[in-house]
């Protein structure tokens, strides 16, 4: 059967009318009302087109606490951006955008279109509801009347993204937000010089939804006036799903009243001719029973206009665009955690998932530094107890995974996460081992803008052993450690400053002591983009707050003296095993060793368990850019293990054209470890198997040879106890000297 060539499939994707393919069915827009005389009228257009490109005074996107740019907001960060860095993300990693509800926040632009870019606050995510989203547009719209240089706006549904808000809620508080805003304003005011906003929309589908919607909502408000028509201006597309719904809608025309009676396809029978060789060309692949209920029910959506359609396109999964990070927010709250969920297609709405804390306490405590058997058990337990079903059908393998947390939920050994199995299925690898999983603490500091580090060598600072050993703080394998990582990296093309042992401790031939003052010289003064520490750490509950910090000889290292670092390092790595013997000296005599105070500031009641986010927490603020901690005692030939495979993936491991990225490198080496899970158990220089020892239950003369401790259990779970705070999709660029 031959089509005609006015009647194309091509033309039905394309909207283009033809005689099968008749004009769309648009509502009659309502007659122009006259302009409002009791106060101003803002002047809304829809239009269809990229919201970079478009001339305006004031461009405004939507922004949600601590995610960063995507969509709309990215294109606005490109536009006002110098390449390599981006304006607005680098601001929201910093914690400088504090997104409160309504809270506008304004950027320098460079020559374009876009002459004053800003963004206003949408709060945390998972808390954007139609009330709210009106407070939201009544705050925007406010801030953008009291400023005298602004008389067209342009700005997109804010709310309406990934899924939260639908087109009319979002569209209905827009309208009511400023209609509100708009209706104090009398005739003694002068009037306000920003009169017209320009509404852009990407998706050509969802641009005439917004315009039917917003026509809708202000058919009987003065304030607000919603100009007919859509308007198109460079940059718009039609996305998959969306081309999808104008060619069934462009079928439904064809299967109506008319072209339903006509299935034998006879010429000169009750449909025309074209419409017959259309659908007849669509329908040509099934079999005549299947082409029948086709053709039913095309004629039965033929009375739905194309607004009220949306269709969801899944492809597979190396098909799918990974480039957004699974967002899942976990704070916690009374009588349970507070959960939220951004992704590249949905938003899920923050809620209370009642917990006990007093079994999760007990979780946390058992799959801290866990046995083979609770590390075999227990991982499944965490994900049905803890994460709600909504939220497990997120964490798949084909994205990045982004934990947003507080100080108490960072606690939570969340790199165990698995995948619910049923009874009787194979067991699917951890979360952490078939993706990028990281983490990134909620805080109510900001960090700083640092000087960037400066063109040449790359540099590295590495740290062993620094502890007294008249103390009990002798670590042999921290040793081995520094020394093989110091020597990695040499190999990599870095120059390395070693510090290795205490002043009063055996001497490494032809290697400085590591003093706490001659550290602090090189880290205040040396510029290394990598620090790589090997040894023990602790808390300091003898001033004022809770200082964790690494352990040296002559007291604790901790962000504090880092305070005036210029250029701060862009990672850290610490493989520090907790010691509570700082603690429990400032705790008084008497008190036990691990009950310093610490558990009554912790919901957890493990000072191990809280250790890692403490000392993230204090180093990122001082804006080191990633910091990856180990939470529990490690193997010392798998502490070797792990930082030998992150830094050669780092150094190497890019694929293609692609800078390797820290999510990746530690991904790599996580994989490594738990490759290794099962091996052998000998004994090593730290003291026999239990791995790297030292006083007080972290290791040490007194529990070196136990048979309890055994290097089994540390073994089989060292790659759950790396945690990454920090953007795992950040690439690691080396400076052009290096």
């Amino acid at each position: 059967m031959s089509t005609p060539a006015a009647a194309r499939i091509a033309d039905l994707l394309e909207d283009v009318p033809t005689d099968s393919n008749p004009p769309a069915r648009f509502p009659v827009p309502a007659p122009d009302r006259p302009p409002r005389t009791d106060g101003p009228t803002l002047n809304i257009t829809v239009i269809w087109g990229d919201i970079a490109r478009i001339a305006a005074d004031l461009h405004v996107t939507g922004h949600y606490q601590s995610v960063v740019p995507a969509a709309a907001e990215l294109a606005l960060d490109r536009a006002i951006s110098v390449d390599p860095r981006r304006t607005i993300t680098e601001h929201t990693k910093l914690g400088w955008i504090e997104a409160q509800l309504g809270e506008v926040t304004y950027f320098p632009c460079k020559e374009g279109p876009v002459r004053c870019a800003a963004v206003v606050g949408m709060g945390p995510m998972g808390t954007l509801t139609e009330r709210r989203a009106v407070q939201l547009y009544a705050s925007l719209l406010g801030e953008a009347l009291g400023l005298g240089h602004v008389g067209t706006m342009a700005t997109v549904l804010i709310g309406s993204g990934t899924g939260n808000l639908a087109v009319k809620q979002a569209a209905r508080a827009l309208v009511r937000g400023f209609a509100d805003t708009l209706a104090p304003l009398g005739p003694p005011a002068p009037p306000p010089r920003l009169t017209d906003v320009l509404l852009m929309e990407v998706d050509r589908l969802r641009a005439e939804q917004l315009h039917l919607a917003l026509t809708d909502c202000a058919a009987k408000l003065p304030q607000v006036r919603i100009v007919p028509g859509l308007r198109e201006e460079s940059g718009g597309e039609l996305f998959g799903p969306s081309a999808a719904v104008y060619a069934l809608s462009a079928l439904t025309g064809l299967a109506g009243p008319t072209g339903a009676a006509a299935t034998d396809g006879t010429p000169g029978g009750p449909g025309p001719p074209a419409a017959q060789d259309v659908l007849g060309t669509v329908l040509a692949g099934f079999d005549a029973n299947i082409q029948g209920k086709i053709r039913e029910q095309l004629a039965d959506l033929a009375s739905v206009e194309r607004t009220e359609l949306s269709l969801s396109v899944r492809r597979p999964a190396e098909g799918q665009d990974d480039a957004v990070p699974v967002r899942m927010s976990v704070q916690s709250g009374v009588g349970g955690l507070r959960w939220a969920a951004l992704t590249g297609r949905a938003t899920v709405p923050e809620r209370l998932v009642p917990v006990d804390m007093d079994l999760l306490r007990e979780l946390v405590d058992r799959l801290t530094e866990p046995s083979v058997k609770d590390a075999c058990e227990l991982p499944d337990l965490l994900s049905r107890f803890v994460v709600p079903p909504d939220f497990q059908r997120l964490l798949t393998d084909d994205s990045t995974v982004l934990l947003e947390l507080d100080r108490d939920t960072a606690s939570v050994p969340w790199e165990f996460l698995a995948e619910i199995q049923q009874a009787g299925m194979e067991q699917r690898d951890p979360l952490a081992i078939r993706t990028q999983l990281s983490r990134q603490l909620r805080t109510t500091y900001s960090r700083v803008m640092t000087e960037g580090l400066a063109d040449g060598p790359l540099r590295a600072l590495v740290i062993g052993d620094p502890g007294d050993p008249e103390k009990g703080f002798h670590l042999p394998g921290a040793r081995q450690e520094a020394l093989a990582v110091a020597s990695r990296l040499k190999e990599l093309g870095a120059k390395v400053s070693l510090f290795v042992g205490a002043a009063n401790a055996l001497r490494q031939p032809g290697v400085d002591p590591a003093r706490r003052l001659d550290v602090l010289r090189v880290l205040l003064c040396g510029g290394n983009h990598i620090v790589h520490y090997c040894g023990h750490s602790d808390f300091d509950l003898s001033g004022t707050g809770r200082r964790s910090g690494w352990v040296f000889a002559d007291g604790l290292l901790t962000a504090q003296e880092l305070a005036l670092l210029e250029r701060p390092p862009l990672i850290v790595v610490a493989n520090a095993c907790y010691t509570a013997r700082l603690g429990a000296a400032a705790a008084g005599p008497g008190t036990p060793d691990g009950a310093p105070g610490l558990a009554g500031r912790s919901p957890w009641g493990n000072p191990q368990a809280a250790l890692v986010p403490s000392l993230a927490d204090e180093f990122l603020r001082m804006g080191v850019g990633h910091y990856i901690g180990a939470a529990w005692r490690i193997p010392d030939d798998q502490g070797i293990t792990f930082a030998d495979q992150f830094y050669t993936h780092l150094f190497t491991g890019g694929s293609g054209e692609a800078a390797p990225t820290v999510g990746g490198a530690v991904r790599t080496a996580r994989r490594r470890l738990y490759g290794l899970r099962a091996g052998g158990q000998g004994e090593q220089d730290g003291g026999g198997p239990g791995g790297r020892n030292g006083p007080d239950g972290s290791g040490g003369p007194d529990d070196s040879y136990r048979p309890d401790i055994t290097a089994s259990g540390q073994r089989w779970s060292s790659w759950a106890a790396y945690q990454h705070y920090g953007d795992a999709a950040d690439p690691f660029v080396r400076s052009g000297g290096s």
